[in-house]
């Protein structure tokens, strides 16, 4: 990692901040005041695009929050979700990140990366009133989960449960980024990539795992529990086997 100010910052906000850095530079040939509100800006995008140090907890079958943000919709699915197909009926919470929120990404068990595909869509905006879990929002989801881009990352656990993680597009996300290839193995609260900037990200787990995850809880990536997978190895055949 690289430091700025002391301030370790994820390999995928470079990008950002070097664009950033730059209009900042230019401006402040132009028009000095207006410089310092750049700098300031600079310097906050520095904060949220960090490496942000996260303790993950204890124990072997925990399902990890992979990003920092608020909890908006928690909801039993069938496998086949009406956006892509599963191997098993599921759990699926989703994490909507906020500007203010660290950006960077973690993977939310320890286990092995399977498949890392990217489908290209638009950039519809959420519903601002994502705090109501109310069916206007619900359906509205539904079809933007459909038409926005998205990228489907699946993780399977050493007991062959599988965990998927979709990065969802908003107005503001652009690029969903996950360079990891697959096979690569990782412990859980590693580093994966983030939605550039202020995505939705959706978590699919087993049905039958336990979670008590409410609806308008803040979690931390790396750091809140989300669930807990099955002790005993999945009956459904795993994607990619």
């Amino acid at each position: 990692m690289n430091r700025l100010t002391n301030i370790d910052i994820a390999e995928d906000g470079w990008p950002v901040l070097a664009v950033a850095g730059g209009v900042t530079i230019l401006v402040s040939f132009l028009a000095l005041p207006f410089s310092c509100f750049l700098l300031g800006l600079l310097m906050w995008l520095a904060h949220i695009l960090r490496v942000p140090q996260r303790l993950p907890p204890p124990g072997e079958h925990l399902v990890i929050a992979p990003a920092d943000g608020r909890v908006v919709e928690t909801k039993q699915c069938p496998a086949q979700t009406g956006v892509m197909p599963l191997s098993y009926d599921s759990l699926r919470i989703t994490i909507r990140t906020k500007l203010s929120d660290a950006q960077m990404q973690t993977s939310p068990i320890t286990g092995h990366l399977v498949d890392n595909c990217l489908f290209p869509g638009l950039f519809a905006p959420w519903a601002d009133n994502d705090h109501v879990n109310g069916p206007t929002n619900q359906d509205s989801w539904e079809d933007i989960r459909r038409l926005n881009e998205r990228r489907e990352i699946t993780f399977r656990h050493t007991n062959g449960h599988e965990v998927v993680l979709v990065q969802l597009a908003t107005k503001t996300a652009r690029q969903l980024v996950c360079r990891l290839s697959e096979g690569k193995h990782l412990a859980a609260a590693d580093p994966i990539g983030m939605a550039r900037l202020a995505g939705v990200t959706d978590i699919y787990v087993p049905a039958t795992s336990v979670s008590d995850i409410a609806v308008g809880q803040h979690v931390v990536a790396g750091e809140t529990v989300l669930a807990r997978l099955p002790s005993s190895t999945p009956t459904h055949t795993p994607v990619g086997t």
